[in-house]
């Protein structure tokens, strides 16, 4: 009775270990197919790791599956992945030495020659007993039974599992990099998990007719968590393959990914498993415990997430620790144009009820211009206001004012009086005028009492506009740093490229010293001239691709220029008069349309000085999409 109940206890164990091996490897698989689907080196993973998940669902439903004819067409069904997991182990390792510059006709014929011989395994094991027959079952274990031809089987199954792991060693080998290297060993370590996970081993041991079915659940359960874990780690290996980002962005996506794919899931296994068992033990009914489950898991996970997710990261980029601390706090202490508006409205809110005011305003510089930050009170005083006394000129006026002391009251000769409004200048710690308050103020001025309090608040909007302007200057310099930022990290991402001969360099023609001229020339003729027709970037391997499929060389380098344009074109969420958007409107008003300056002058309302100076950044951000878009193409 004991040895029943451990084998009762070890099959439901076991059952679970399943369950979580599914649930991860096909969390796994989404994010090799989502993130990396370009490289041959990822989609030859998601083969793989499709074998291993039919092979695990398989076992799943044999667990809930109570016709015999259903158990045995599971059981035959689970070929499909059985057959696959080698030939996409060959096919891996050949995508891996390709990818490190090794490419092989005679490999990628064996191959295809793993994949037939996959195919043909399958129909014997479908339609046949040559290969495996008949079910056989001991206590809850089941299993095929072997057939003629099953061991010609297990011998292509070794020698193509043989063969994926010494092409593996050959690719490592290539490798110069201690970090490529590293990453090649764990991909190594883990190459053999699914080939663990999926290869029928009761048949080969007779059906453990040898052995206690315990000892048979024990060693599949301990095999299973193995595989479980190394298909985590190969997972990891992949992700870097081919990857145009930094290793620790893509260490970071691969932890959110765990936490919110397999962790996820594998805890709402463990939900679902042990809440039964406890409302069983305190005599609840099942479907009430679920539901205090599911309602703690639900509130509880994102917080654990959160709290893991950070502490993760550590872990694996103990390097740069103090650096992502410093990047979530600033994120967290942002003080966005919301931000601001609403401060300042809220503000401008108890300073009005204070001076009995019924309206009231805050007005700053921004670019070429002024604009109001923040008003309160009817739209239409404040308007009228305005059609009398321009915002520019109340600006300069308060400009011109010395600054007040900072930590004093201010005084009434610190009010600028102006046709019913007090307009009190504002100015950083070290003097720099800022902007103006204005508040609808009676005749006879502010008290003490009122100026006191004014001082003060006037005081949180200095802080607030001072803050905003240091962090519009920060995302000015992050925004002009954006695409020399995206070219190191992805030239950062290269796995290792092949030293470059002096042939080479001077075919490349996007290292030619005068290429962002030789850029520009093109967009100016893009319409037709022989700068377009005769230049050199003709030479291009993303030109000599397109040329292939247009037929035409002017086309193909009009594509390019097209394309690297669209490149920069910002996202519809960003402010209109930002940057991004009068760089990209200049490139494509002045050469996709062909727009004289004058009106694209107009149009944009900006000096010919301003056109001129911005339409340099412009060719300049072309060329440098070009480079990278070539880069691309090279590898």
């Amino acid at each position: 009775m004991p040895e029943l109940h451990l084998t009762e206890a070890l099959l439901r164990l076991n059952v679970f270990v399943t369950q979580a091996i599914l649930i991860v490897t096909f969390s796994l698989l989404v994010y090799i197919a989502t993130r990396n689907w370009h490289n041959m080196v990822a989609r030859t993973t998601v083969l793989l790791l499709t074998g291993v998940m039919i092979v695990f669902s398989g076992d799943v439903l044999l667990d809930q599956a109570t016709l015999p004819q259903t158990r045995e067409f599971v059981l035959r069904a689970q070929w499909l992945g059985i057959v696959l997991v080698p030939a996409a182990y060959l096919h891996l390792s050949d995508a891996l030495l390709t990818s490190v510059g090794q490419p092989s006709l005679r490999r990628r014929w064996a191959v295809i020659g793993s994949y037939l011989a996959a195919a043909l395994l399958l129909l014997l094991a479908l339609g046949s007993d040559l290969l495996v027959r008949g079910r056989v079952q001991a206590g809850p274990l089941e299993q095929l039974a072997a057939g003629p031809l099953f061991s010609l089987f297990v011998l292509w199954f070794t020698l193509v599992t043989l063969g994926g792991l010494y092409n593996i060693y050959r690719a490592r080998r290539l490798h110069t990099t201690a970090a490529a290297r590293r990453r090649m060993a764990y991909l190594g370590l883990s190459f053999l998990a699914p080939g663990l996970g999926v290869f029928p081993y009761l048949i080969v041991a007779g059906f453990a007719t040898s052995l206690p079915v315990w000892v048979v659940l024990s060693l599949a359960t301990l095999t299973n968590l193995g595989v479980g874990v190394l298909i985590v780690v190969l997972a990891y290996s992949v992700a870097f393959q081919g990857a145009l980002l930094p290793d620790r962005l893509v260490k970071q996506d691969f932890i959110r990914w765990v936490l919110i794919g397999p962790f996820v899931g594998v805890t709402i296994i463990v939900c679902l498993r042990l809440l039964p068992l406890l409302g069983a033990l305190l005599g609840l009914p099942r479907d009430t415990v679920l539901i205090f489950g599911i309602m703690i898991f639900t509130v509880l996970m994102p917080t654990l997430i959160d709290f893991l997710r950070p502490r993760l990261e550590n872990l694996l980029l103990w390097q740069d620790r103090e650096q992502l601390q410093l990047l979530r706090r600033f994120d967290r202490k942002a003080f966005t144009r919301t931000d601001l508006r609403q401060l300042l409205e809220n503000t401008l809110v108890t300073i009005c009820g204070a001076m009995r005011a019924d309206s009231g305003f805050v007005a700053a510089y921004e670019g070429d211009g002024a604009t109001v930050k923040a008003s309160v009170g009817p739209r239409r005083l404040i308007k009228q206001f305005f059609a009398t006394h321009t915002l520019v000129e109340l600006l300069e006026q308060a400009q011109q004012r010395a600054p007040r002391k900072r930590s004093a009251i201010p005084e009434e000769d610190d009010f600028l009086p102006v046709d019913g409004y007090c307009i009190l200048p504002l100015h950083t710690a070290q003097g720099e005028f800022l902007g103006i308050v204005g508040v609808a103020c009676p005749a006879s001025g502010p008290t003490l009492e009122v100026r006191r309090l004014i001082g003060t608040l006037a005081h949180q909007m200095e802080l607030a506009l001072e803050n905003v302007q240091l962090q519009e200057r920060i995302y000015a310099t992050l925004r002009g740093l954006t695409p020399e930022m995206q070219t190191l990290q992805q030239l950062s991402a290269h796995a290792e490229p092949a030293p470059a001969t002096l042939e080479q360099i001077d075919a490349d023609v996007a290292l030619l010293p005068n290429f962002e001229q030789l850029v520009q020339d093109a967009l100016k003729h893009y319409w037709g001239g022989p700068k377009l027709s005769e230049s050199p970037l003709l030479g291009l391997q993303s030109v000599r691709n397109l040329i292939q499929a247009t037929g035409s060389p002017t086309k193909a380098l009009q594509t390019v220029l097209r394309r690297a344009i669209e490149n920069l074109r910002p996202d519809e969420q960003l402010d209109p008069t930002a940057q991004e958007w009068v760089l990209y409107n200049i490139l494509h008003l002045r050469f996709l349309q062909g727009l004289r300056i004058r009106e694209i002058i107009m149009r944009l309302a900006m000096s010919e000085s301003d056109f001129y100076r911005k339409q340099r950044v412009a060719v300049e951000e072309v060329a440098r999409q070009i480079a990278l878009m070539e880069e691309l193409e090279r590898r």
